[in-house]
C-alpha cells in the first residue's frame, strides 16, 4: 500500500510537472532548413563561416544507468548529455581559402597546441530575423573531408568541403 502511495505521488509530480511547463506556442510558423547563419569567433576562420552552406545540429542524448532490482536491471536515467559532432559543409572558393584555413587549423592544434574557439549557429525566422542562437563551447576541427576533382563530368558542380567538430557542450539561447 505504501508503494503504490509513493509510486501516485511521484506520477502526479511528473504529470504536474509536464503540465507547467508545455505551454502551447503561439508562433504557427515552422522552422525553415535554409534560415541558418554560422557565426565563428574567429577573425582567422572568415571564410569558413561566410561559405557555409549547411550545418546539421548534433544529437544529444543521455546514456541509460542500469540498476539492479529485484533480479533484474531497472532503467534509470544517466547523469551526463552525450553530443555528437558538429558537422559543417562549406563551398570552396577557386582559390582554396577557406579549406586552407580549416587544414591550417587543423595543422595548429597538432602542432601548436589547443585552438579552441566559441561559435554560434544563429537560427533565422521567416523574415530573417535572428530568433534562436545556438552556441558552441570550446570548437575545434577534427576532420576535414577530401576534394575530389575529375574531368568525367558533365556538368560544373561546384566543390564543397565537410569538416567536424567536438566541443565541450553547446547551449540554446
Amino acid at each position: 500500500m505504501e508503494r503504490e502511495a509513493s509510486v501516485s505521488l511521484f506520477l502526479f509530480y511528473i504529470l504536474k510537472h509536464i503540465n507547467n511547463s508545455m505551454a502551447i506556442t503561439t508562433n504557427k510558423n515552422f522552422l525553415s532548413p535554409v534560415g541558418f547563419q554560422l557565426k565563428l569567433e574567429s577573425k582567422k576562420y572568415e571564410n569558413i563561416e561566410y561559405f557555409c552552406t549547411s550545418v546539421t545540429l548534433p544529437d544529444v542524448s543521455i546514456a541509460e544507468s542500469p540498476t539492479p532490482f529485484r533480479g533484474s536491471n531497472m532503467g534509470m536515467s544517466g547523469d551526463r548529455l552525450n553530443f555528437s559532432n558538429l558537422e559543417v559543409t562549406f563551398n570552396v572558393t577557386e582559390n582554396m581559402e577557406n579549406y586552407i584555413e580549416m587544414f591550417n587549423w587543423l595543422h595548429d592544434i597538432v602542432n601548436v597546441g589547443e585552438s579552441k574557439i566559441d561559435g554560434t549557429l544563429l537560427i533565422l525566422s521567416s523574415h530573417n530575423n535572428v530568433t534562436k542562437q545556438i552556441r558552441f563551447l570550446d570548437l575545434f576541427p577534427t576532420s576535414l573531408s577530401a576534394l575530389e576533382f575529375s574531368t568525367q563530368q558533365t556538368e560544373v558542380e561546384y566543390l564543397q568541403a565537410s569538416a567536424s567538430f567536438k566541443y565541450t557542450y553547446f547551449e540554446v539561447k
